[in-house]
C-alpha cells in the first residue's frame, strides 16, 4: 500500500535551566504544588459571576504585548465542589511578570482537554507536564506548535460532563482555570490515548476514514516516532517521523496519510527499539475502508 504524508510536526513546550529531568511525572515542587483545601459554602473556584462553559471557546483574554515570556510554575487546589489550577509566569528578567499576551482557551470537550493558548512572546518554560490528581483536573501537559508558540493541555475526567472558566488575575500576573461537574451526560467521545512516552490525541479506536490524522504529542526525549500499521506481529506499513530538537518538553506531530491498509489493522504510534520492537507507544484497533 502506498501512503502519501503530509507532515505537521509540533514541538511541544519551551525550555529553561529550571528543566525536570523526567517530564512524564509530576515536576519539581518548586514549579508544582497541589493543595487541598477544606470545603466550604463557597469554594474560590465557585465565586464570582464569571460563567463557566462546557465546550468551545471560553476566553480571549491578555493584552497586544506582554512582559511574561517564561511559564514558571503551576499549582493546584482541590475544593469539594470545584478544582483551580493556576499558571504563574516570569519576565525576562526571572522576576514575576506583570502582563500576559494574546491569551485564548478551549474546552474540548469531545476529547476532554481544556486548551489553553499561551502568548507568542513566551518562550520558556519550567514544566513539562504535572500530574494534578483531582477528581476533575488530571494531569496538564505543556506542549509547543510548529510556529514555537506554547499551549497547556488540562485532561479532565471523562465520566461526568465538566464546565471550565479562564481568567487572569495580578498582579503578578496569572492565569486561572477553574472546573467544575455540571449536570448531563459526559460530551467526551474520543479520549486520547496515553502512553509513557506518547500522547496520542487522534484516531481513536473505531472505525477510521482517509485521509487519517494523527496527532498528538511526545516525550522531550523521544527524537523520532513510528507510524505504524500492523495485523498481530505482521507490519502492513509504517512511517518514521522525526520530532524536534527540544529537550525538556513535551513536543507535538501532526501527520495526514492520504492512503493506507484496509481492513481490520492496529495503528501503533510511538518508539521502538533496537531491534524495531514497539516501545511505550499506544495502539489503537481501526477499521479503516
Amino acid at each position: 500500500m502506498r501512503i502519501i504524508v503530509a507532515l505537521l510536526v509540533i514541538t511541544a513546550a519551551a525550555c529553561t535551566n529550571q528543566t525536570s529531568p523526567a517530564p512524564s511525572v509530576t515536576e519539581p515542587s518548586q514549579t508544582t504544588t497541589t493543595t487541598t483545601v477544606p470545603a466550604s459554602d463557597q469554594p474560590l473556584c465557585l465565586s464570582g459571576d464569571l460563567p463557566f462553559g462546557a465546550e468551545g471557546p471560553i476566553a480571549a483574554l491578555g493584552r497586544d504585548v506582554g512582559d511574561a515570556t517564561i511559564l514558571s510554575g503551576i499549582t493546584f487546589q482541590r475544593h469539594e465542589k470545584c478544582e483551580r489550577t493556576v499558571l504563574a509566569f516570569l519576565n525576562d528578567s526571572e522576576a514575576p511578570a506583570s502582563s500576559l499576551g494574546p491569551t485564548g482557551a478551549t474546552v474540548r470537550a469531545e476529547s476532554g482537554i481544556i486548551h489553553l493558548t499561551l502568548p507568542g512572546e513566551l518562550k520558556t518554560s519550567a514544566v513539562a507536564d504535572t500530574l494534578l490528581n483531582g477528581a476533575i483536573a488530571q494531569r496538564a501537559f505543556v506542549i509547543r506548535d510548529s510556529e514555537g508558540t506554547l499551549a497547556v493541555d488540562i485532561h479532565v475526567a471523562h465520566d461526568n460532563q465538566v464546565e471550565a472558566r479562564v481568567f487572569e488575575v495580578g498582579s503578578p500576573i496569572r492565569l486561572v482555570v477553574d472546573v467544575r461537574v455540571t449536570e448531563g451526560d459526559p460530551l467526551v467521545l474520543a479520549a486520547p490515548s496515553i502512553g509513557a512516552d506518547v500522547v496520542l490525541l487522534t484516531p481513536a479506536a473505531g472505525v477510521g476514514l482517509y485521509p487519517l490524522r494523527v496527532a498528538g504529542y511526545v516525550r522531550p526525549d523521544v527524537d523520532s516516532i513510528r507510524i505504524r500499521f500492523g495485523d498481530g506481529d505482521t507490519v502492513l506499513n509504517e512511517r518514521s517521523v522525526v520530532t524536534a530538537s527540544d529537550r525538556d518538553v513535551w513536543k507535538a506531530f501532526d501527520v495526514r496519510l492520504v492512503d493506507g491498509p484496509s481492513g481490520s489493522v492496529d495503528l501503533y504510534v510511538g518508539p521502538v527499539d533496537a531491534f524495531e520492537a514497539p516501545i511505550n507507544g499506544v495502539t489503537v484497533p481501526l477499521e479503516l475502508p
